[in-house]
C-alpha cells in the first residue's frame, strides 16, 4: 500500500458518485495506479527536476478546475525560501507556484492527452501519464504531445519506475484565473 499521508485530496463531489456502486465504495484500477505514481513522483521530485529553483512541494490528487475537468494529479512547486520563514502560514500566490498537472490513463490515451490539453489554461505544465508498457504505442504518437504542448511520461506500478519521454518546459498559463482557482483549492485540501 503505497504512503499517500502527505498527498492531499480535494474535498467535493465527484461525478462517479452519481452512479450507484451498491453500497460499495468501488476501487479504480486508475485510482490506484495514480496514487503509486503520485507516490513515487514524491519521492523523485527533486531527482526529476534536479534543475529546479522551486524544491517545496505539495501534491494534490483529484483537483477540479471549472470548465477544464479534474485533474487526477496536481503539483505545486515553490522556491524554499519562502517556506523556511518564521510564518506558520503562507500565500501561494506570493510564492508564485509552478503548476504541474497530470492526468492517469490506463487506457484511451487520446482522450487522456485531450484531458490535459485542456490543463495548460491553468498550469504551466500538463502532463499525461500512461503506463510503461504502452509507451511504445503511444510514443508513436510524439509530435502531436509536442505540437500541443503535453508531456508524455510512463510508468511501471510494480518497479514503481518513472520514464520521462517528453517534458514540455514550464509556461505562462493560458488563463491565470483558473491558476488561482487551482491554488484556491489546493490550499482547502491542504489545510494551509
Amino acid at each position: 500500500m503505497p504512503d499517500t499521508t502527505r498527498i492531499h485530496t480535494c474535498d467535493f463531489h465527484h461525478p462517479q458518485q452519481n452512479f450507484c456502486a451498491g453500497g460499495k465504495e468501488r476501487r479504480s484500477p486508475e485510482a490506484e495506479f495514480t496514487k503509486l505514481f503520485a507516490c513515487s513522483y514524491q519521492r523523485r521530485f527533486c531527482r526529476i527536476h534536479s534543475g529546479t529553483t522551486k524544491p517545496e512541494t505539495l501534491f494534490i490528487r483529484e483537483v477540479p478546475v471549472h470548465g477544464n475537468g479534474i485533474a487526477d494529479l496536481v503539483v505545486l512547486s515553490w522556491d524554499h525560501g519562502l517556506a523556511s520563514q518564521n510564518k506558520i502560514s503562507f500565500d501561494l500566490t506570493e510564492a508564485n507556484p509552478t503548476i504541474r498537472a497530470f492526468e492517469i490513463k490506463l487506457s484511451d490515451w487520446r482522450g487522456g492527452l485531450m484531458q490535459a490539453h485542456r490543463y495548460r489554461y491553468f498550469s504551466h505544465v500538463a502532463i499525461l501519464v500512461v503506463p510503461r508498457t504502452k509507451l511504445k504505442t503511444v510514443g508513436a504518437n510524439l509530435d502531436l504531445f509536442r505540437t500541443l504542448r503535453v508531456g508524455l511520461w510512463g510508468f511501471d506500478g510494480d518497479s514503481k519506475a518513472i520514464t520521462r519521454v517528453y517534458t514540455p518546459r514550464p509556461k505562462h498559463q493560458q488563463l491565470a484565473k483558473y491558476g488561482d482557482r487551482v491554488l484556491a483549492a489546493s490550499v482547502r485540501a491542504a489545510s494551509l
